[in-house]
């Protein structure tokens, strides 16, 4: 009875009979369709990665479409009068201003005071400075300070250095191993420069250059992905408001219709809100 079990199995599964007298059995069986291989499962979202540091335009990006949309407006004059304290003792919120002061500098390079140029420089030593951005940031941003001080610098020479500073200088900086400081650093500078930019359109009053400006979808996802990852870290109330505010520009980026002059206001409108909470 075995033997005559394992003869049924080995026929079955197509191995032929057993051994002794019996005759080979010859099978025929469908040939069994290839399962798709089974795809890996993506990395872990990793904020600093050099391919997700990169997404976030650069302010010379950002100007030179400024310029082709026609906007002459003097972004410094769009600025509120906020008092932003660089020495904050939380370190997301030290990096989160210094991204937003860093956005005003860098926007505003060609057409702000000198003054106000050597005041953003001053905030963004004492912002690095908490951060532990190490002594060779502060002597790059003495060294811009003073060169700025004795004008021996133009300011198409500046724009492309500070340009180099927020793509390639300050993500490469460690900030003494802590790794969410670069990503919300990008986050200050992309919420004010956005901020900004909706604000010149709406005072163009034109918003057919703004799809260009502001439809940024990959960005968007850079950010909500990171808040999604990092959000149980931040109170609950800071965690929904940023939430919300990225669905909003996540919905308006992804229009296939062009920009209106409300979306514009809904811009200004959720970006002030985070802003609001720094």
């Amino acid at each position: 009875m075995k033997i005559f079990k394992t003869c049924i199995l080995a026929t079955l599964v197509g191995l032929g009979g057993c051994g002794g007298d019996t005759q080979t059995v010859k099978t025929t069986t469908e040939p069994t369709p290839e399962q798709p291989a089974e795809l890996p499962a993506p990395p872990p979202f990793n904020p600093t990665d050099a391919e997700n540091i990169a997404l976030v335009p650069s302010p010379v990006e950002t100007e030179k479409a400024l310029v082709a949309a026609g906007i002459d407006t003097r972004l410094s004059s769009l600025i509120p009068d906020r008092t932003l304290d660089m020495d904050v003792a939380d370190l997301d919120q030290a990096a989160l201003r210094s991204g937003v002061v860093l956005a005003d500098m860098l926007l505003t390079v060609k057409t702000a005071e000198k003054e106000e140029l050597l005041a953003y420089l001053s905030k963004i030593r004492v912002g690095m400075k908490q951060l532990r951005g190490g002594k060779d940031i502060d002597a790059t941003l003495r060294d811009m300070t003073e060169r700025i001080r004795a004008d021996s610098v133009s300011r198409g020479e500046l724009l492309k250095e500070f340009d180099e500073l927020s793509g390639a200088v300050i993500p490469e900086l460690e900030f003494n191993g802590n790794d969410r400081v670069v990503p919300l650093i990008e986050a200050g500078s992309w919420v004010e420069g956005a901020n900004l930019v909706s604000r010149a359109v709406k005072e163009k009053g034109d918003s057919t250059s703004a799809d260009q400006l502001l439809k940024q979808p990959a960005v968007v996802d850079y950010f909500s992905r990171y808040v999604k990852k990092e959000g149980d870290r931040a109170p609950e109330a800071i965690t929904k408001q940023l939430v919300e505010s990225l669905d909003a520009l996540h919905g308006l980026a992804k229009k296939t219709d062009p920009l209106t002059m409300e979306d514009i206001d809904t811009v200004i409108l959720v970006t002030d809100n985070v802003l609001k909470l720094l």
